[in-house]
């Protein structure tokens, strides 16, 4: 039941037909017994609207997706250094002023911790290996950057991480935007593959894979094995080509929805205030992978 009291949040993006998001929010509300409710608001047109009718209706935050994210982060007067660094957000709060935040990366990373918090231990001289060099990309490198920096104090990054992408020009832009560290580089198919055996977390960021889109794969067919762990942050289907790769050579695998679940959880703990308990996020990703399913 909702009533006076009832703080109203929501995604704002175009198209928003399949969203997710609506399903994970009001499942915490419940969850939570927190009086919120999530609403879709679906429209093409929000440059030309503004954010003013929903500040007006009491929205307190909204999540943003695309084509709205870096539109999103033009109109806030206190922005995070994520979005910052990215020219784009993906969540919105309406407190005093406009404050933009992106979850983005810090999904990512959470996904990883929660699988294996060795894959990003600075003191560790292994590699990660990025596909793609896009929005997504750069969210997770960001993200992966303030975690090795967090984690390693006054030490020096043993740790590598390199982006294997076929767009040089924004490859060049994140090493510029995260400022060349000399634990980030570039690699190529076939260098990766010679390395292979240097790297313990391969992330994929493309949409190679997703339904509905052809591409060749960046990696080469041979370059799993089962010391690997492959973050594919693709979830629909469940299963992509790489996953399927990966699986028959035995290697970890993080499933890409964990992407989706631990940024809206981020969303809502900075709409709320709350922090989402771990039998919270159990039942959430239980629901959450039927969904899936059922949609798959």
């Amino acid at each position: 039941m909702y009533s006076k009291h009832t703080e109203i949040f929501g995604i704002l993006g175009y198209p928003l037909g399949h969203t997710l998001s609506p399903w994970i929010h009001n499942t915490l509300f419940q969850l939570t017994g927190y009086d919120g409710v999530y609403l879709v608001f679906e429209n093409q047109n929000w440059k030309e609207i503004g954010l003013r009718p929903l500040i007006d209706l009491g929205v307190k935050g909204v999540s943003v997706t695309i084509p709205f994210k870096e539109w999103a982060y033009s109109q806030a007067n206190d922005v995070c250094t994520t979005s910052k660094t990215m020219g784009s957000s993906n969540t919105l709060l309406f407190r005093e002023g406009i404050q933009a935040v992106n979850t983005d990366g810090t999904g990512a990373v959470r996904s990883i911790i929660k699988s294996n918090s060795k894959l990003l231990d600075p003191k560790i001289e292994k590699q990660i290996l990025v596909l793609g060099s896009g929005g997504s990309a750069k969210g997770i490198l960001f993200a992966i950057a303030e975690s090795l920096k967090q984690n390693i104090g006054n030490g020096k990054i043993q740790r590598k991480v390199k982006i294997l992408a076929r767009n040089e020009s924004a490859t060049k832009e994140i090493l510029q935007s995260l400022e060349n560290p000399d634990w980030l580089g570039v690699t190529s198919k076939e260098e990766s593959l010679k390395d292979a055996g240097n790297y313990d977390l391969i992330i994929h960021t493309t949409p190679v894979g997703m339904k509905g889109f052809g591409g060749e794969p960046l990696l080469h067919k041979n370059f799993f094995t089962k010391k690997h762990t492959l973050f594919d942050i693709v979830y629909n289907p469940l299963e992509t080509d790489l996953v399927k790769q990966a699986k028959k050579k035995k290697a970890e695998i993080i499933p890409g929805y964990h992407m989706l679940l631990y940024q809206g959880i981020r969303q809502f703990e900075l709409f709320t205030n709350l922090e989402v308990k771990s039998k919270w996020i159990e039942k959430v990703e239980s629901l959450l992978l039927k969904q899936l399913k059922n949609r798959s």
